[in-house]
């Protein structure tokens, strides 16, 4: 939970990249994403994800272990899709267990890994943005692009209210453990649902007291932020021609690699 709670935001401030131009590492993240997108081949993707990760531990300097939590969550996800993928894709089983019909055909087994390797590149792209940059230039950037005020209030308000939910549950957690909840199945069920309902009622308190804070200090349905200064004008040459050249790197692998798979169809 600490993770959440207190370094997220301690990595988005404190690390090698935080200053860099938001919109340079916007341009980055997204059009990184889109080609990731584009690929046909597990190749691109695998490539796309070892230069993102070394920007994030070497360029950035994010703490190894934070990096490999953050991506813990997709990749899980993604290997499950690997599997149920391999075991139900159609076509030839190049591994048959025997049982029920059962077996990894070479199709399956393809599209799974494509898949895989798809969102390590992709969350990998959009963490050189998320974990380098705190929230409230993000904030600021959607402002920037003229995003609808009340999508960028919502945003900001459903940010805080993460934290705020997280704090909450923790400080109750604790409390109920020194009280020796716990302990077994039944202690368990019951302290699981008492934090349930005491986690919802305070987080609709601390709504209130909240909102009160706001209105008392002029709040009008509209949140106003400090923004950053970044431009879009303010990236150096130098760094546009870097971008420019992964970014061909990148279309040529796509082009050169094709569909190429890993197993043979």
């Amino acid at each position: 939970m600490s993770i959440f709670e207190d370094t997220l935001d301690h990595y988005t401030m404190h690390n090698a990249l935080t200053d860099t131009n938001i919109y340079y590492k916007s341009i980055f993240a997204i059009v990184t994403l889109i080609l990731n997108l584009l690929t046909q081949s597990p190749i691109v993707p695998f490539l796309i994800f070892i230069f993102c990760t070394i920007v994030i531990l070497y360029k950035a300097k994010i703490s190894a272990t934070f990096y490999l939590t953050f991506m813990a969550i997709p990749s899980g996800f993604a290997i499950l899709s690997v599997i149920l993928l391999a075991l139900l894709g159609a076509g030839d089983k190049v591994i048959d267990f025997g049982f029920l019909g059962l077996g990894i055909s070479a199709q399956g087994a393809n599209q799974g890994i494509l898949i895989l390797f798809r969102v390590l590149g992709g969350v990998s792209a959009l963490a050189v943005l998320i974990l380098t940059t705190p929230m409230n230039r993000i904030f600021a950037l959607f402002h920037d692009l003229h995003v609808p005020q009340v999508v960028t209030d919502l945003a900001i308000l459903m940010y805080r209210y993460i934290f705020l939910f997280l704090d909450v549950t923790a400080t109750m957690y604790n409390s109920q453990k020194t009280r020796l909840g716990y302990h077994n199945y039944m202690s368990w069920m019951n302290c699981l649902a008492s934090l349930a309902g005491m986690v919802f009622i305070r987080t609709w308190e601390q709504g209130e007291v909240s909102y009160n804070a706001l209105a008392s200090r002029g709040y009008n349905g509209r949140l106003n932020m400090v923004q950053s200064g970044d431009s879009i004008r303010n990236v150096p040459i130098k760094n546009w021609i870097l971008l420019l050249i992964f970014f061909g790197l990148v279309i040529c692998g796509i082009i050169i690699t094709g569909s190429t798979n890993i197993f043979p169809v």
